[in-house]
């Protein structure tokens, strides 16, 4: 296994991708394309970092984008190879408008596939607006700031999320901004998970 660094705001990961990463990697490509900003968040980024768990999804909040751009996504994803539950994913825009994540995957495949949300609320926006650079096997992705990945992790309270939190922040812990964390805790309201995670 490769390194893992923390340059500013890049994150080198020197490893080869793994599944996970070149289906992130791919659905990055396809975005850019369309001009779509976008950011991956959550257990990725902590498998990403080399946290040792399962999951079957990838997921990545886009900027919200009108019927045409949809459509156009749609018909770009289909043209690759893949498919998702609303396939030809034809109801890509009205789920994504309604609040509901769609999953879309390789053909044929079920796990793992991508959890596509639109930016929804003040986090999802941060994460977006505040992304810093993944560099891994030559190319790059945007992933969510980690202070507020492990402040959310906190928040959604199951224990894979606090272990993911304890994973980011133990490898990360000298290089995170102190200010930051404290922010996104007391916005989360989980300056109590956070006193527990700084003792873990």
């Amino acid at each position: 296994m490769g390194g893992i660094d923390l340059r500013g705001d890049v994150l080198v990961v020197e490893r080869e991708p793994n599944q996970l990463d070149e289906l992130a990697l791919e659905f990055s490509s396809i975005l850019d394309d369309f001009g779509i900003e976008h950011v991956y968040v959550s257990g990725y980024v902590a498998i990403l970092t080399g946290r040792a768990r399962a999951t079957e999804d990838i997921d990545v909040l886009i900027e919200p984008i009108d019927a045409g751009t949809a459509d156009a996504l749609r018909s770009e994803l289909a043209a690759r190879g893949f498919w998702g539950p609303a396939m030809p994913l034809d109801n890509l825009y009205g789920m994504l408008s309604n609040g509901d994540n769609i999953w879309v995957a390789p053909d044929g495949q079920v796990a793992p596939h991508l959890e596509v949300k639109f930016v929804r609320d003040e986090f999802d926006e941060a994460s977006l607006r505040h992304a810093i650079t993944a560099r891994i096997g030559g190319e790059t992705l945007p992933i969510g700031p980690l202070e507020l990945q492990i402040a959310y992790k906190l928040y959604l309270g199951a224990q894979k999320d606090f272990e993911d939190a304890v994973h980011l922040y133990t490898l990360f812990e000298k290089r995170l901004s102190d200010q930051r964390l404290q922010k996104w805790a007391e916005k989360l309201d989980v300056e109590e998970e956070y006193d527990r995670l700084e003792r873990a």
